[in-house]
């Protein structure tokens, strides 16, 4: 089954019962993995995802729903208009605005990825399990591909088509007699091509022999309850690139900016960071690998947008119903129709880094200074002044007069996102992050490593507050 069919059956369905405005987003996606556990491949499912988003608007009622099976189209609209009969009215902008198809972008698609060959997998993973296993390591993880075609259409006439393909790898490596030794690496991109696999496996092998034979250093061992650590940091881009995920869902999102919860609200035109900080949303940025998203989910085409220019807070984005609300320019960013109610967020953060390599912040680190690799489970703490907690984990090292000390407990930070990178010294070039639990649709963040003075830490996996 073709998205653009699917989705034009069900306007018309819609239509047949007499609704005022009707908008689907029909998203298929053939995916392909193998997970690996212990150096063995386990469970290496394969199979075919469907996603259907639907909204509907008659009488100033507005009904929303998510489902995965195309033929449900008919008996699903039947039971939402009977549904919208009982509902209060509402004041809904409904959108005027039509535009052209987007033409196809070939860099979003590879074709040699559209086969999902599961051989080109199985080199990957017997290179990097066979390099691993020489130095006494195991893998685990996984590595996937997968190819999709996502339609949107609506009652004006609106219709936009992108396929795409991705594959990626997020892989962990364990010293063979102790798991607590270990690290983590990934990459992705469009194909398995774009696979860094020699960067992958250097970093893997460097960190797991940095931590061998070393006890792990509590850094709150010898403090109190509720004390705080405040340390030089050098992060690497696994770490930063979910917390600018979260500073776009909640930061950037003109709908937490409007109601005065975003750390950029009332501060649009002030210095909010440093001054080398520059934060885009940019699907046409080469350094995307091809992850761009050309339209949003309105079906309007997408332009770079600058978020942050030299620590200046220049813009948030909005879907038609906030910037008609809150007098602004729709900016290409609408989430689909049953997360309209969230407000909208940017789709390609891209964020300019630096020219100084991770090999020359580490040897420039005179001061005590935490180098991390991975954040698990990120949480924003407060949304006005954007500070987030997390644990690091899977490499963390305490470095000094350029020398690595020692591997380190895993430790929990909270810090004000915003306030840290008015304390950014050095940067890297950016390079993108692309995590492989999101293998059904193109995304990521274009994202540096950063030295940052000063950054909090508040307890260690021994002690926690």
């Amino acid at each position: 089954m073709d998205t653009t069919k699917v989705a034009q059956d069900i306007l018309t369905i819609a239509k047949r019962y007499g609704v005022e405005f009707c908008e689907v987003v029909a998203t298929k996606t053939e995916i392909s993995l193998k997970r690996i556990k212990q150096g063995q491949v386990d469970q290496p499912p394969a199979g075919e995802q469907w996603g259907i988003d639907l909204a509907l608007v008659r009488k100033n009622r507005r009904k929303a729903v998510r489902f995965d099976n195309p033929f449900l189209g008919e008996e699903l609209i039947g039971k939402m208009v009977a549904q919208m009969d009982l509902l209060p009215e509402q004041e809904i902008i409904l959108p005027t605005d039509t535009f052209p198809s987007v033409s196809p972008r070939n860099e979003l698609f590879n074709e040699k990825t559209t086969e999902l060959d599961g051989e080109g997998r199985m080199i990957t993973i017997k290179r990097v399990i066979q390099v691993l296993e020489k130095h006494g390591l195991f893998l685990s993880g996984k590595i996937a591909q997968a190819r999709g075609r996502m339609t949107y259409e609506n009652s004006l006439g609106v219709s936009q088509t992108m396929r795409f393909t991705l594959a990626c790898a997020g892989l962990f490596a364990f010293d063979r007699y102790n798991p607590s030794v270990s690290a983590y690496a990934s990459s992705g991109g469009i194909s398995l091509d774009s696979l860094d696999t020699d960067r992958i496996l250097r970093e893997l092998v460097y960190k797991c022999d940095l931590a061998r034979g070393k006890a792990k250093i509590d850094l709150f061992a010898q403090m109190r309850e509720g004390e705080e650590l405040k340390i030089d940091l050098i992060g690497e881009p696994y770490f930063f690139a979910p917390l600018f995920e979260w500073m776009g869902i909640f930061g950037f999102n003109g709908l937490f900016v409007e109601k005065g919860e975003s750390f950029i609200s009332g501060n649009i035109g002030n210095l909010i960071t440093g001054s080398n900080v520059s934060i885009k949303d940019d699907p046409f940025d080469p350094r995307t690998q091809g992850m761009g998203i050309p339209f949003d989910f309105e079906g309007r085409p997408r332009k770079t947008l600058y978020l942050i220019e030299k620590g200046v807070a220049r813009n948030a984005v909005y879907d038609n119903t906030l910037a008609k609300k809150y007098n602004h320019i729709p900016t290409g960013n609408a989430l689909s129709p049953s997360f309209r109610s969230q407000g909208a967020v940017p789709f390609n953060l891209v964020i300019e880094g630096g020219n100084t390599s991770m090999e020359e912040m580490l040897a420039n680190a005179i001061r005590p200074t935490l180098w991390v690799t991975k954040l698990h489970y990120p949480g924003m703490k407060h949304y006005q002044t954007a500070t987030m907690t997390g644990v690091v984990s899977h490499g963390v090292f305490l470095i000094e007069n350029g020398k690595v000390i020692g591997p380190v407990e895993n430790v929990r930070f909270q810090e004000s996102i915003p306030e840290a990178f008015k304390r950014i010294e050095a940067m890297s070039p950016s390079r993108l992050v692309f995590d492989p639990l999101n293998i059904s649709f193109p995304g990521g963040v274009v994202v540096p490593a950063m030295k940052i003075k000063d950054f909090r830490f508040v307890g260690s996996t021994n002690h926690s507050v």
